[in-house]
């Protein structure tokens, strides 16, 4: 599934608040898909946290998608209101544009 779907399996999946176990049994083999194509199960995801329980699908939405890796986030360093590139200098620096 693409990662953009996470929210409505996590509403339609719990009722909450919810255990970090009852999560990783029920939805833990689900494959998140990022824009690469890469992909990776709820369960990778969820692994390494250490928390005990989710106390609204907010929170477990919140933390699965925040701890997904950067294969998700697009294009890194891309910057749709300006023409200067990361880490370099503008060419007219006395154009500001508010």
């Amino acid at each position: 599934m693409r990662y953009t779907d996470t929210a409505q399996i996590v509403d339609q999946s719990f009722e909450f608040p919810v255990t970090h176990t009852a999560v990783v049994e029920r939805i833990g083999t689900i494959k998140i898909t990022s824009p690469s194509g890469d992909s990776v199960t709820i369960r990778d995801v969820l692994e390494p946290i250490e928390e005990e329980s989710y106390l609204t699908s907010d929170a477990l939405y919140t933390t699965i998608i925040g701890n997904l890796d950067e294969t998700f986030i697009g294009r890194k360093y891309y910057d749709d209101r300006g023409r200067t590139t990361f880490g370099t200098a503008a060419d007219d620096e006395s154009t500001v544009s508010f």
